[in-house]
Formats: structure tokens, sequence, C-alpha cells
């Protein structure tokens, strides 16, 4: 009889009362991590992409639902060709593993920033191990490359008076609410260029052209214009 499975047996073989009766999951991976090799756990369902020094963010298609019993490797360590578990600064090629601008992380935002999502996002507690852009850059998603944000590309408006604005597509001053309350979740997409506002025909216009604007919001937004014209 193995040592682990004797240990096993004296725990928990002598008394069906036990923590092992309890919680028979917890003290199998205990029992079963043992007998794992070097920087690796048994899981009763580990992921079926898992990660490697190869392809640090896991496999392109993978099915989340779908998971495998046996041993892992640890959270921050990866697979390496020989199938052994090792750290990121043991992998072989790491400087090529991850792109320009880009590190490798055990535990990175899964809402990381991208040119069209340039402000963080609540994510919640979740993160995922693999290459993330460094501090001060973006992912251009269009050809998986991080970016400063002001070389993101920048989108063309066809409309003529418009501008594309990276967080303000969803929420832009029109005539019937030249004052918006926008959320701080950005969407890019194109605007009425400053100083124009939006009409019901979906068309840029001056303040002066959206008919009767002496009443309301829009009367208080033309008395701001003239003071700062004033100024």
């Amino acid at each position: 009889m193995k040592p682990i499975n004797l240990a096993a047996y004296f725990l928990c073989g002598s008394n069906r009362e036990s923590f092992c009766d309890r919680f028979p999951s917890y003290f199998l991976r205990i029992f079963r991590s043992k007998e794992c090799p070097p920087n690796e756990e048994y899981l009763l369902c580990g992921s079926a992409c898992p990660f490697n020094c190869s392809n640090p963010r896991g496999p392109v298609l993978c099915t989340d639902d779908i998971c495998g019993e046996g041993c892992y490797c640890k959270s921050g360590y990866l697979r390496n060709d020989n199938g052994t578990c090792v750290t990121m600064d043991q992998c072989v090629g790491k400087d090529e593993v991850c792109g320009p601008n880009e590190e490798f992380l055990s535990c990175g935002s899964v809402c990381p920033l991208t040119c069209k999502q340039p402000e963080p996002l609540v994510c919640g507690l979740a993160c995922g191990m693999g290459c993330f852009c460094k501090a001060g850059y973006v992912r251009d998603t269009a050809n998986d490359k991080c970016v400063t944000p002001d070389q993101c590309p920048t989108e063309q408006c066809l409309n003529q008076n418009e501008v594309y604005d990276l967080c303000n597509g969803n929420c832009e001053p029109s005539c019937d609410d030249p004052e918006p309350i926008c959320t701080k979740i950005c969407k890019g997409g194109c605007v009425c260029a400053p100083g124009l506002l939006r009409n019901s025909a979906g068309e840029c216009v001056s303040v002066d052209k959206c008919g009767n604007y002496t009443d309301g919001a829009l009367s208080q937004y033309m008395n701001v214009i003239n003071k700062i014209l004033h100024l």
C-alpha cells in the first residue's frame, strides 16, 4: 500500500463519521495532490483549456463549461514542451511569448483596456492568467497589439459635422436634451462636432437651427453659451 493511501486509511478508514465522509472531495484533492508532480495540484474539475509556455493565453477555441479531473499546474505556473510545470521566466523563449508592450500576469484583469473601451470597467474580483498590455497601453483588437491610446485607429465619420468620440458615442447633446446625464461606461461612436446639436432628423446643426430654443433646457444651454462667448 502506498504511503499516501496508508495515510488516508488511518485518517479516514477507521471512522466513517470522520471529515472524510463529510468532505470527500476536499480530502481526495489533498491526498491525490501529493501524488502529482512538483508545482502541480489535483483538481476534480480543472480547465479543459490549460495554459502552457507556447500559448499563455490558452487555446483560442475552448468550451468553458467542460472540465477534467487530474493534475494541473498550480497558479503562476505553465506547462512547457517537456510536460513540466515551470514559472514564466523558465519558459523557453519567454520574450517571444508575450508581444511588444505586453507582460505576463498570473492574475490580470478579465476586462482589459482596449481602444474601444479605454476606461476601466467594474469586473469584480475575477482575474485571468496570460499576456496583458503594460500600464499606459491599451489593446487594439483590430490587430491584437498593445498601443498607446493616441495610437488607436481613428474611426472615420461619414456624415458632415460629425467627429469620432471614444467615450460618448451613446451620450451626446441634442436639441431635445442639450445637457444629457452620461454614465461612466465608455462607448465609441460618431457624435456632433463641438458647438453643434443633433436634431430630430439625426442631423448636426447649430443651436439656432434647433427650432424653438427659448424654452426649457435648451434655453438654459443657450444662456451658458452666451455667457462663455461674452467672457
